[in-house]
C-alpha cells in the first residue's frame, strides 16, 4: 500500500487468534515482513467498550514503518499530566509529565521527561483497524478458538463454529483465557485472583463537568493538556482523568468475589456507583464528598467490577514443535496498574514478525523459539509514607532508559543469531532486554503475595 514499505515475500503462512492491540500490531507486522496472514476475533463485532491504557515510546517505535497509522496514532492520543494524592484527596506532588530517569556510565543520573502516549481503547481500535483495511486484510468475526494442535509442518486451531483452520504457524494472542496452554505447556496453567479488581469506567466529559465541584476539582490545565490525579492509599489506588472530550474513573481495590470464572481480559460485572460508595464506606470507614460525586455522574451502565487475574510466568511461550506461540496476555499477564500490557504485546508483534523474517518458511519452528529466548525474562498499594513525606517526588512514576529506549525489531536482527547458536549448540548468549545489572529469578505467585503480605520489597 501507499507509504509502507512490504518486504519481500517469505512464503509464511500465519493465523493469528485475538483481535486486541496485540493481535492486530502482529497481523500488521507479519503483513509488512511479507507473511500472509489471517485475523480471528472471538467477538461478533469490533470492540467499542473499555477505558485508557498507555503505550510507551519502545513500543511507539512501531509506527515508524506505518506512516498514516502513526499520524492518526499522535492525533488521538492524549497527553496527561498527572498528580499524586493520598486517599483522602490530600496533594502530594504534581502534576508533572511522567519522568525518564537516564544513567550514565559514571553512575550520575538525570531526569528527563518522555512522552507516554494515553489512548482511548475505542479510539485506538479503529485506528489500527483502519490500517488492516487498508491493507486488504479483515478481521473474521465470531470465532472462538477451542483447540490448538499441531504436526511437523503445520499448526491448527479450531474454533467453537466448526471451524477449522492450517498455517505454518498460529499466533495465540487470545488473552489470559487462552487455550493454546494445551499444546504449549501440556498442561492447564489457569489464571487465578490476584486479590484485586477495578471498578473502571470512561464516558462523555459532559457528564462529569454537569457538576460544578467535579468540574472545578479536576480540570484541565492552563494549557489546555489532559489532567489525572492518583490517589493511593492501604490496599487501594484510584486514577481519575480529564481530557478534552472523556471522563474517566478507576478504582483498584480489594478482590471481595469467590468466583473464578476467567474470559478475556478477566471477568467483569455491571455495578453501580453506590456499591463503590458503600465499598469505600465499609474498607476506609469514609467516602469523601467530592469523590462520592465524581461516582455519581457516571452514566448508567458504565461502570465494571473488573476482576484482575494473572498467572504465575512460563518460561516456554511456544509450541514442542514450534508452530504454536502465545503472545501478549496469553504468554504474560499484566495487571492493569502495570501501565504496560499493550506496550509489551506491541513490543511481541515486532519481534514475532522479525525473527520469522529472518529464519524464513522452512525454518518457522526454530524462528518462535528464538523470539521466545528474546522476549522471555506493587507499590502503590503499600506506599512508603514517610519516605514520601521526606522526598514527595518519591511517589511518582518514573521509566529508566533500558525501558523507553528498547526496539524489538533491531533487537531481534542484531541477537537472532547469537541466539539461534545457543539453541542449536548451547553457545553463551545473555539478554540484554532487562534493566541493567539485573539477574533474573523464576518467581511465582504464592512467593510474591507471601512477600506482600510481610511488608517485604518487592524487586521489580
Amino acid at each position: 500500500m501507499p507509504h509502507v514499505q512490504r518486504h519481500h515475500g517469505t512464503g509464511i503462512t500465519a493465523v493469528v487468534v485475538g483481535g486486541g492491540v496485540g493481535g492486530i500490531m502482529t497481523a500488521l507486522e507479519c503483513w509488512r515482513k511479507g507473511i500472509q496472514v489471517r485475523i480471528f476475533e472471538r467477538s461478533l463485532k469490533p470492540e467499542t467498550e473499555g477505558d485508557f491504557f498507555s503505550i510507551g515510546p519502545s513500543a511507539c517505535k512501531a509506527f515508524e514503518h506505518w506512516p498514516v497509522a502513526k499520524e492518526e496514532h499522535e492525533a488521538t492520543s492524549y497527553d496527561f499530566c498527572l498528580s499524586y494524592h493520598k486517599q483522602n484527596g490530600e496533594h502530594i506532588y504534581g502534576p508533572v509529565p511522567l519522568a525518564v530517569t537516564t544513567t550514565n556510565e559514571a553512575g550520575e543520573t538525570t531526569t528527563n521527561t518522555i512522552r507516554v502516549h494515553r489512548h482511548l481503547r475505542s479510539k485506538f481500535q479503529k485506528v489500527l483497524l483502519k490500517q488492516l483495511t487498508e491493507i486488504g486484510v479483515a478481521i473474521e468475526y465470531n470465532h472462538r478458538a477451542v483447540k490448538y494442535d499441531e504436526t511437523n509442518d503445520k499448526a491448527i486451531v479450531e474454533f467453537e463454529n466448526g471451524v477449522r483452520v492450517e498455517a505454518d504457524l498460529v499466533v495465540a494472542a487470545d488473552g489470559v483465557g487462552t487455550k493454546s496452554f494445551e499444546v504449549v505447556t501440556r498442561k492447564e496453567v489457569r489464571a487465578r485472583s490476584s486479590g484485586y479488581a477495578i471498578y473502571r469506567t470512561a464516558y462523555p466529559v459532559e457528564f462529569a463537568t454537569a457538576d460544578p465541584e467535579v468540574d472545578s476539582k479536576f480540570p484541565l490545565l492552563p494549557s489546555g493538556q489532559s489532567y489525572a490525579q492518583m490517589w493511593v492509599g492501604p490496599d487501594m489506588h484510584m486514577f481519575i482523568s480529564r481530557t478534552e472530550d472523556i471522563f474517566s474513573w478507576s478504582l483498584t481495590h480489594k478482590e471481595t468475589s469467590a468466583d473464578s470464572a476467567e474470559t478475556w481480559y478477566g471477568t467483569h460485572s455491571k455495578c453501580t456507583p453506590a456499591d463503590v460508595v458503600q465499598f469505600l464506606e465499609k474498607t476506609l470507614g469514609s467516602c469523601p464528598d467530592i469523590l462520592r460525586k465524581v461516582f455519581n455522574t457516571t452514566p448508567e451502565d458504565h461502570l465494571v467490577d473488573w476482576k484482575i487475574l494473572w498467572r504465575d510466568p512460563q518460561p516456554l511461550w511456544t509450541s514442542r514443535k514450534g508452530r504454536v506461540v502465545q503472545l501478549g496476555d496469553a504468554a504474560h499477564t499484566f495487571v492493569p496498574s502495570s501501565g504496560n500490557g499493550a506496550t509489551q504485546a506491541i513490543e511481541d508483534a515486532m519481534s514475532l514478525a522479525s525473527c520469522l523474517e529472518i529464519g524464513g518458511k522452512s525454518n518457522v519452528p526454530m524462528a518462535l523459539r528464538v523470539h521466545n529466548l528474546l522476549r522471555n525474562q506493587a507499590h502503590r498499594h503499600h506506599t512508603n509514607w514517610g519516605l514520601v513525606a521526606q522526598n514527595p517526588q518519591a511517589i511518582k512514576e518514573s521509566y529508566d532508559r533500558w525501558l523507553w529506549a528498547h526496539d524489538a525489531e533491531q533487537y531481534a536482527y542484531e541477537n537472532y543469531g547469537k541466539a539461534l547458536q545457543h539453541l542449536i549448540t548451547g553457545a553463551p548468549f545473555k539478554n540484554t532486554n532487562a534493566a541493567p545489572g539485573y539477574v533474573y529469578r523464576a518467581w511465582n505467585i504464592d512467593e510474591l503475595l507471601a512477600k506482600q503480605e510481610a511488608g517485604i520489597p518487592i524487586e521489580v
